[in-house]
């Protein structure tokens, strides 16, 4: 059988390297066949760098002239959501960097489309693969704590005001905090306890960093009750030193309470920790190296009918998308809380 044939739209940030690197790998699987970069600026650094090769320079060219079975689209956020409707109105199947779009009305569209023309949509949620996170989920499934009730995740990111994109800060182009980061804490905590946000008790988002753009809320929080009963609290500002940037071993910190023990891990240090009824101190527990199969081969398996267990599927990742979706509008417009997820 050939490889599925892929076609990256939009190189603007740097998270559609790891694709393409995922995409390297697999080469039997899928090929990449074609890069393209509307932008005219970001366009020419990459043509005179020689990092990549930028076939085409507009969306409508590049879906008219290459057959692909597959859109990556690593565009800015508020661009994302389009560009995935266009691809599905053109056959075409969507794997996106997160988020994969920045309004609730995209959302649904990308949901209708796809289930009218039974294309798949993915996202690359990337908090599962890493290994720490791999042996918190088995610590919790094999019941090592008892019945989770409580789990606490923050996703501290530096700012880097003069090193990221313009595009960052520019107002409709980023979509909000929640939308971006927590995202990645509303997939984590759903797989690493099999629950589903249904409320949301609390978020909020405001500027305490970025003076010089004071519309841009880089600081988020928000609380959830997912469908096992679990309590979630996160917070995914952006308020991490930019000297020490994502090396901080805080990154993303997980603590998990249940009612028989605790466990702790932060995604860039070694060991988790575990403390039990059984325990007369914590205990360290070796974490495994992180997983390279990662979100590119849960979309491939979706694509052959070849499901796996807590695979990134497009209902799963649909409905993700909309639950981030409706904290952040709840946190933008101060909504009353609690609410129900739809």
């Amino acid at each position: 059988m050939p490889p599925l044939r892929l076609a990256i739209v939009g190189v603007r940030h740097q998270h559609i390297f790891a694709l393409l690197q995922e995409a390297s790998k697999m080469k039997k699987e899928v090929e990449v066949v074609a890069i393209c970069e509307e932008n005219t600026k970001t366009r020419l650094a990459y043509q005179e760098s020689g990092k990549i090769k930028i076939t085409h320079s507009s969306i409508d060219a590049m879906l008219a002239s290459t057959p692909c079975d597959i859109i990556g689209i690593g565009d800015y956020y508020g661009r994302r959501g389009a560009l995935a409707i266009q691809s599905l109105r053109a056959g075409r199947h969507v794997l996106a960097d997160k988020p994969l779009c920045t309004t609730l009305a995209e959302c649904d569209k990308i949901q209708d489309l796809a289930k009218k023309t039974k294309l798949k949509v993915g996202c690359m949620f990337g908090l599962r693969w890493i290994g720490a996170v791999q042996l918190l989920r088995k610590k919790i499934m094999d019941g090592a704590i008892g019945q989770v009730r409580t789990i606490n995740i923050t996703g501290q990111h530096p700012l880097l005001l003069k090193k990221r994109p313009g595009w960052y800060f520019e107002p409709g182009k980023h979509g909000g905090t929640i939308n971006d980061i927590g995202v990645h804490a509303i997939e984590a905590v759903q797989w690493l306890t099999g629950g589903s946000v249904v409320e949301v008790t609390g978020a909020r988002v405001w500027n305490g960093k970025a003076s010089a753009t004071p519309w841009f809320k880089d600081c988020a929080q928000f609380m959830v009750r997912l469908s096992n009963d679990v309590g979630v609290i996160s917070d995914v500002s952006y308020l991490s030193p930019d000297a020490v940037g994502l090396g901080k071993p805080q990154n993303w910190r997980i603590i998990v309470h249940g009612d028989d023990g605790v466990l702790e891990c932060n995604s860039l240090e070694p060991n988790l920790t575990i403390a039990t009824s059984k325990d007369k101190k914590p205990r360290a527990l070796k974490c495994p190296a992180n997983l390279e199969s990662t979100y590119l081969m849960d979309f491939l398996l979706e694509l052959k009918d070849e499901p796996r267990p807590f695979q990134l599927t497009t209902p799963y990742v649909l409905r993700t998308t909309r639950v981030a979706l409706q904290i952040q509008h709840a946190a933008d417009l101060n909504k009353s809380f609690p609410f129900t997820i739809k």
